[in-house]
């Protein structure tokens, strides 16, 4: 009974992270891309300042605890089912799910930072436009392939196993492929254009994948 409660409160603990992250990406969804200018980048931190605290509030609560628990409880059910390869794509799979956290934590700093009015009206252009881009690449490029290595071994596992729907396994890997091709647009250094479809194609379709599975993990019986 222990087993099958701690796989429940993975699978609700994956869902209310899709809820707060996706509602918390909703405020901040116009945000500067990394060819806007230093005027450009204040005037959205400065006009948004609330807007994105509250979203430095909230996301932790999606980005570490809540991912981290869903995770958590998935390694505890594909790692049994990953034995024969040693448990090593259940493992990538956590690995990838760590950095993801610890990248989107680092990314709040940049944003925390130029969130904060006092701080932003010292800072120079060249500061500005050095934290606003590397925030675009620590949350559109590093996320993208933490998150990607986090989905493949997950998929990877669901695919040989058949411990959960083949479909999400498959759906998983189209997933990884978006997340390695996203961040591509740092060799043109524009955030926007092609790359934004594979970029748009990772994030929404993550969600889902991850609805998915935390459904399957809810629905699931400990052997």
């Amino acid at each position: 009974m222990e087993s099958v409660s701690s796989r429940k409160i993975a699978g609700y603990a994956g869902i209310a992270q899709v809820v707060v992250f996706f509602g918390l990406g909703l405020t901040i969804f116009d945000s500067p891309d990394i060819t806007d200018s230093a005027d450009e980048v204040r005037e959205y931190f400065t006009d948004s300042a609330d807007t994105i605290n509250l979203f430095n509030y909230g996301a932790p609560l999606a980005f570490v605890v809540f991912f981290i628990i869903f995770a958590s409880g998935l390694r505890s059910v594909l790692g049994p089912a990953d034995s024969a390869s040693g448990e090593m794509w259940a493992r990538v799979m956590f690995a990838g799910a760590v950095i993801q956290a610890a990248v989107g934590s680092v990314g709040l700093i940049f944003w925390g930072v130029l969130a904060q009015e006092d701080i932003l009206v010292d800072l120079t252009d060249g500061t500005v436009l050095a934290l606003n881009a590397l925030d675009q690449i620590l949350f559109f490029a590093m996320m993208n392939w933490a998150g990607a290595l986090f989905v493949v071994g997950a998929s990877i596992v669901i695919l040989r196993s058949s411990v959960m729907a083949t479909w999400i396994g498959w759906l998983g890997v189209v997933l990884a492929v978006a997340g390695v091709v996203a961040p591509l647009w740092t060799f043109s250094g524009d955030s926007g254009g092609f790359f934004e479809v594979p970029s748009t194609i990772s994030f929404f379709g993550t969600l889902v994948w991850t609805v998915a599975v935390s459904v399957e993990l809810i629905r699931s019986r400990a052997d």
